[in-house]
């Protein structure tokens, strides 16, 4: 309300403000991404921009490579 927007969804992301849902900026903007474990399908937070990690789930400790 202080930015006097109002009436619609308004997300305020680092120095941006996105109004509306506008996935495609929203996702631009975040520094990570959801991926889902093949081994039990829960979906967890991987970093963008870092090049190829091999990430563990926390639930079933399956390991994976994925590329950022």
């Amino acid at each position: 309300m202080k930015r006097k927007v109002m009436g619609v969804p308004a997300f305020l992301i680092g120095e941006d403000m996105v109004v509306g849902l506008d996935t495609e900026k929203i996702e631009a903007l975040l520094d990570f991404t959801i991926q889902s474990c093949p081994g039990c399908r829960i979906r967890m937070r991987v970093p963008k921009n870092k090049g190829t990690l091999m990430v563990t789930c926390p639930k079933c400790r399956h390991k994976m490579k994925i590329s950022t």
